[in-house]
Parts: structure tokens; sequence; C-alpha cells
């Protein structure tokens, strides 16, 4: 039991829409109306928090429903999604944050009259609203997959009553955004996000689920995007740049895991909608396809044969049943995707190729492509900021700017803006949007798209051969005379917390704490503790050993290691010696 009721916050969200103008005024005067007071310098973030939710939780809220604050959160982390602080921020859609952002901002320009603070309030208010919105849109499940697309409708008449209000700009239309939207967050595990894929695949209509993955496919490729882009720019490499992709993809296990998930399901609709000539069906499947598959298009479509290695989670995938490694469910559920993805990308390339150039709005005023923003929350952020600097909104929502065609010069009139919105010092630009990027972009995807369209059912689809995977148990044997010449060692994609280990053979050496951790995040091939000292092969020679041609060579491999291995990476090992 979640002890969250469903019924109960639907109706605790009807009273705070029903008391919509009464919390406004409360939080313009009690969190906004502080020109000049103590409060005005303050960056007490309980404190603001405490403030706000009693502008919703206050003494005329019947009793039965004052009992639900803070459940919904309570319940969100007791499933596992518990948020990780990344640059002093956990990237969810947060109106305390945005409090702080507005003092900030009247502080070094000037504070606004009742007017404009009460048009801030409605976009606090309607923030805290939406942010209950995405908890509860994960609630769904809890009484049964069969409820799931009754309550998803509830949900979706509560967006609808939040919109309704002419004040208020709409961040998101569609209750079924919210639901990856919520997804959104950095926590610290990653099986919980595989729990909601499966549910999603085992509720709704048809219809429901493949927005769902429209959105989730939409989102994952925007955010990829930014990922390599923020990357590159570090580095002050190209994102072809061996390096930065190898970085990017290890960071990155988890969405291209879930991002498959979703292109099967749209690939198949896609599939339906060719075969029986629907055309706006189809670009609109397309659409999303496509945005999905530029997160990373060598990946997803030209080297095959490392995208299963490259997002296998071994901790969500793999178990140890009487000693020996095997698959869980999650992880078979998976391989059967992956597979299935296999042979629709390679069915479908040459419609793919075909509907690029209608659905692409690379050339024009505004495209998706060209989008840099981090997460999505970070964008969701920028549509608030939009009303504190009292800059238009177009009446575009969250959707609009990820949907290739329609309202182009409003979209970019609109992007435009949130480049210009405020940061503080070391902080990223909170938006860019360059047609050039798309541009870039696009072109590494129609090149992908013409190598798998070519070689169609190849696993590796490009002109450049795949490297193997050697590996050897004892270091003694690591110069045997039948290994091939132009082997290179790649020991320092081995990581230990065993110095001993480290020092010995050149692996590298890790805290056992990070070890742990990247473990967590699928950084690794395979990794396991053994007696007491972990030991973990990098994802990283995927891309700077395999992925170049070169076939790599790792040695001193624990059994239990290599035993992860044969599931991981079956395909690419060439060797394995004890």
């Amino acid at each position: 039991m979640t002890g969250v009721s469903f019924s109960g916050h639907v109706t605790l969200l009807n009273h705070f829409l029903e008391r919509r103008n009464q919390i406004i005024d409360d939080i313009e005067r009690r969190l906004l109306n502080v020109q000049g007071k103590d409060l005005s310098r303050s960056r007490n973030r309980s404190h603001f928090e405490q403030a706000l939710v009693s502008c919703f939780y206050d003494s005329k809220l019947p009793g039965a429903l004052a009992q639900s604050k803070g459940q919904l959160s309570a319940a969100h982390i007791r499933d596992g999604f518990e948020p990780v602080i990344l640059g002093n921020r956990s990237h969810q859609l947060d109106p305390v944050e945005l409090i702080v952002r507005a003092y900030e901002y009247w502080e070094n320009h000037r504070w606004p009259g009742r007017a404009g603070r009460t048009a801030f309030a409605h976009t606090l208010y309607a923030v805290f609203l939406l942010r209950q919105l995405e908890l509860l849109s994960l609630r769904i499940w809890d009484e049964g997959d069969d409820r799931a697309g009754i309550h998803l409708h509830e949900i979706q008449q509560l967006l609808e009553r939040l919109n309704d209000a002419a004040t208020t700009d709409i961040f998101v239309r569609d209750a079924r955004w919210l639901i990856q939207t919520a997804l959104g967050p950095l926590t610290r595990q990653l099986e919980p996000y595989f729990t909601i894929a499966e549910q999603i695949s085992a509720s709704f209509e048809e219809a429901d689920r493949i927005e769902l993955h429209k959105a989730g496919a939409k989102l994952a490729g925007g955010h990829l995007r930014s990922q390599l882009r923020y990357r590159a720019s570090e580095m002050q490499r190209s994102i072809d740049d061996p390096e930065v992709l190898s970085i990017t993809r290890n960071s990155n296990s988890m969405d291209g895991a879930l991002l498959v998930f979703d292109l099967v399901a749209l690939l198949t609709a896609y599939k339906h909608a060719r075969d029986r000539d629907d055309r706006e069906e189809r670009l609109d499947l397309a659409d999303a396809i496509l945005q999905g598959l530029s997160a990373d298009p060598e990946l997803l479509l030209t080297r095959l044969d490392i995208l299963g290695p490259c997002t296998m989670i071994e901790e969500v995938f793999v178990e140890a049943v009487s000693g020996r490694a095997q698959h869980t469910r999650f992880g078979e559920t998976y391989l059967a995707a992956r597979n299935r993805y296999a042979g629709l990308v390679g069915d479908l390339a040459p419609s793919l190729r075909e509907d690029a150039s209608s659905v692409a709005s690379t050339g024009t005023a505004y495209s998706p492509y060209g989008v840099v923003y981090g997460f999505v929350a970070d964008a969701m952020s920028n549509m608030a900021f939009d009303r504190l600097l009292s800059q238009p909104s177009f009446g575009l929502s969250l959707e609009d700017m990820f949907n290739s065609a329609g309202d182009l010069e409003n979209k970019r009139s609109r992007a435009r803006g949130w480049e210009t919105l405020p940061t503080r010092a070391g902080e990223h630009e909170h938006f860019e949007h360059s047609i050039a990027w798309a541009s870039q972009i696009s072109r590494r995807l129609n090149v992908a798209l013409e190598q798998r369209a070519t070689h169609r059912f190849r696993p590796n689809a490009s002109s450049v051969s795949s490297g193997r995977l050697f590996v050897v148990a004892d270091t003694d044997t690591a110069d045997d005379a039948a290994l091939p010449k132009e082997i290179v060692r790649a020991q320092e994609h081995c990581v230990t917390s065993d110095l001993k280990r480290a020092l010995a053979n050149g692996t590298t050496a890790f805290p056992r704490s990070q070890i742990v951790s990247d473990r967590k995040e699928g950084r690794y091939l395979a990794c396991a503790e053994i007696d007491g000292k972990w030991f973990g092969v990098s994802k990283v020679l995927l891309t700077t050993c395999i992925c170049q041609g070169k076939d790599a060579l790792i040695t001193d491999v624990p059994d239990e290691v290599i035993d992860i291995l044969r599931l991981t990476c079956p395909e690419l090992l060439a060797a394995i010696r004890a």
C-alpha cells in the first residue's frame, strides 16, 4: 500500500482550484509583497517552502484533506525516485526556486507593483499545482493497471481546470506529457523507471499509449542532444569526437534504454500508418521518431551492434542466481525490445529517410533539433520566467515547442526570449536555440538513416569494421601470439577498488563509493564485488575502441565479471581465456 488515496488527492486538487484566487492573493501578500523587508534578503528555502505550502493548506482546508499534505512526495521517494542534487539543483519543477529567482531579479532591477506581483503569484500557483499533478500522474496504477486510463482522464480534467484561467499561461495541455515530465529529474535509483515503462506498456488504449511514447521520445531526444552540446562545448571538441560520445553515452544508459522502448512502440504504429497509407499520422509519428533518433544517430541507427551493450544496465537487468549471472525480468523484456527495435528500424529506415525531409524544419525559423535546455524541468522553469520578465508566451505550451511544424515564428520568438533570461555566476545559459545546431543534428541523422537504409539488417551499417573485445582472466597469458597484432590494450577502462591490483596491471583505481555509484547509473559493461573489492569494465571502451574498429584487450578480469560480460555483450566477445 502506498498510503496515497488517488480519489482523495483529486478532491484536494479540485479544492485548490476552487480557491484559486484566495491562494494567489495569499502568495502575493505573504511571499512577494516583501520589498524592503528582511524576507526579501532571505534565501532560506525551508522557510519559503513552509510559507508557500501553508497558502494552500490553510485553516479552511477540511481536516481529511489536510492530512494529505506531503503524501505524494513521500510516496514518490518510497518508490525509489530519490532526487539527486546536481549543481545545487535537483532539476525538478520547483516553485521555491522560482521565488528565490524572483527576489534576485527584482533586487537587481526593480520590484513590481501589485499587478506584477499578482501575475507572478499566478505562475507560482500554477507551478505548485503542476508539480502535484506530475506526482499524482505516477499514482494512476496504484489501484491496478485496468484503472490507469480512468485515473489519467481525471488528471486531464484537473489540468484543463488549471488551464482555464485566462491569466495563467499554459505550461502543459496534455496529461499524458505529465507522466514523462514527472520522470525527468535525476534520481538515485534506475529500476523505478523501468517499472513505469512496464506499466505504460500494460495500460491504456492505443491512442494514449502512443502519445505517451511520443512525449517520451521527444523529451529524451531533447535532453540527450542538450547533454551532447554541453559536453562538446566543455571539452572544446566536435560532437562526433569519440571522447565526447563515450562520456555522453556513459552517462545516459537509462535514457537510451527507455528510448528504445518508446521507439519500438512508435515504429510499430508508424509501420501500420504507412501500410494503410495514412500520410498525416505517418508524418506525425515520424516527427517523434526522428527526434528520438537524433539523440544519437550512430548508436540508434548505424551501430546496432553496440546499442545493446551501451544501454544494458547491469544492476537492473542482471542478477545472480545460484552463483551464476542471468537476466532479470526487466533484462529479458529489454532484450526482446532491443531485438524488435533492430528489426523495425531496418525495415522502416527507407521510409523514415523519405519522411525526414518532410518533417524536419531545420532550415526554417525554429526546430526542436536546435533547442538546448538540459532537463525538461529547466525548460518548464523558463516558461515560468517568461511571466517574471513579462515576456509573451504566444499561447505555446511545452508540447508545442517540441512540434516540428506550425507557428514557427512565434516559437522562435519565445525561444529568443528564453535565451535572454538572467543567469547566476558560473551557470549555463537557461536555453539556446540555434538553426546551425539543428542543421548539424539533421545532417548526422540523415547520414545515419542513409547508412541504415543501405544496410538494413546488418548490425553494423557503417563503413568502419567492428572491433572485438578480448578478455583474459590471467595477466600472464596476455601476450599470447594468437591475439591480433593491432590489438589495443584497454586496461585503463577497467576499474578496481583494489589498489594492489591497480598497481600491478594498470587497472584504474577508483574508490569503492565511486564504483558503486557508477554501477547504479549503468556505466559498466560488467561489475562485481569479490572478497570486498570491486572490479568493473567501463562502457567507454565501446566507443573509443570497438566503434573505431579496434580490437580491445583487458586482462586480470575476475570470473564473476566475465560471467556478466557473457550476458551484457556476447556478440562483442572474441575470446575468453582463463
